[in-house]
């Protein structure tokens, strides 16, 4: 989440800068990244945004993915893993919190099954 002040600072920032950590004219799937990059060049940080149970509510896969999900033997193996390192990551069930905001990769039509689910709307 970006509020206001973020953004305009992220607009300006994009045009400004001579290097690529902004990269306003970058090809890739990881845009998020790119802004994350680009908030932390500029001395922005971000918060740890998940709920008083240490559950994630931005994840960056779907659904599926985050309940099954384990920590690699070697962990500096996996971006995910090394993202989340600073972090007390949890698994299964405990992972995905009840007032989740985001997952990636989930069509229309998943994220209303998976809400119904999440609030027990499921007979």
């Amino acid at each position: 989440t970006i509020n206001k002040r973020g953004l305009k600072m992220l607009a300006k920032n994009l045009f400004e800068r001579n290097d690529r950590v902004c990269g306003p004219h970058a090809h890739t799937f990881a845009e998020d990244v790119m802004i994350a990059d680009c908030f932390r060049a500029n001395n922005v940080f971000a918060h740890d945004t998940r709920d008083e149970f240490g559950s994630e509510r931005y994840m960056p896969f779907k659904p599926g993915h985050h309940l099954t999900y384990q920590a690699p033997k070697n962990p500096d193996n996996d971006w995910y893993s090394k993202y989340m390192k600073p972090f007390n990551l949890n698994f299964g069930l405990d992972h995905c919190s009840k007032y989740s905001v985001a997952f990636h990769y989930v069509e229309p039509k998943e994220m209303k099954r998976f809400y119904s689910i999440v609030h027990g709307l499921c007979s």
